[in-house]
């Protein structure tokens, strides 16, 4: 996954890296939110078609299979902007992102971590979707089954972005400043690595959560 030559890390400058990094995750949120929203649209007219006769919980299939999956992408697009939006604004009027070699490096690690995670992430939405659509057309799946795989998924892929958290790259100047800040990044990623565990723990543990909740079945 790594899209960084090793004339990027020689120039020490990330600029060209990042205008691809945010290309690309553009290209992949676009798709997300269209594949969501076709989604959305599918399941609202096949509700409205039935009256969703049969199922239990109506409000809960309107609201986790119509609206959740297209406003979280939304939101998640629109917080990754503004962290897109904020390093220009830190960045020289050329756009340049000059740092060491060691910076360099780790930042492109972090950035194909955080790249990783959206990928599971928008993967996890859609997926949502998808249960919800076979729920409201009458194909029972193994709902639980794919629910504990997906919470394994983005538990292992938090903790790999939590892992790599400390690496972030920090001001040299003044030297205070980037103490607090390597200190703060520190405290980050073990929060990211124990928010990933809990995932994981609460993946394995989801059939004993759930000892009858075998299928989505109307």
């Amino acid at each position: 996954m790594t899209d960084m030559s090793s004339t990027d890390l020689s120039s020490i400058d990330l600029g060209p890296f990042f205008n691809r990094y945010d290309r690309r995750n553009r290209i992949v949120l676009g798709a997300a939110i269209a594949a969501s929203l076709v989604l959305s649209a599918s399941i609202a007219t096949r509700l409205l078609d039935t009256g969703g006769a049969g199922l239990k919980g109506l409000p809960a299939v309107w609201g986790m299979g119509v609206a959740f999956a297209p406003l979280l992408i939304a939101g998640w697009w629109t917080f990754g902007e503004l962290i897109v939006w904020g390093r220009r604004k830190a960045s020289p009027p050329d756009r340049s992102h000059p740092a060491s070699a060691v910076d360099a490096r780790n930042g492109v690690r972090i950035a194909n971590a955080g790249f990783a995670f959206n990928l599971v992430l928008l993967g996890t939405a859609i997926t949502e979707q998808l249960l919800m659509a076979s729920l409201v057309f009458r194909y029972p799946v193994q709902g639980v089954l794919i629910t504990r795989l997906i919470m394994l998924a983005v538990g292992a892929v938090t903790i790999y972005l939590g892992n790599l958290w400390p690496k972030m790259p920090t001001p040299r100047a003044p030297e205070r400043a980037a103490a607090i800040r390597m200190k703060v990044n520190r405290v980050c990623g073990w929060v990211v690595v124990i928010f990933g565990l809990a995932v994981i723990l609460l993946g394995l543990v989801l059939p004993l959560l759930l000892p009858h909740a075998r299928d989505y079945r109307p």
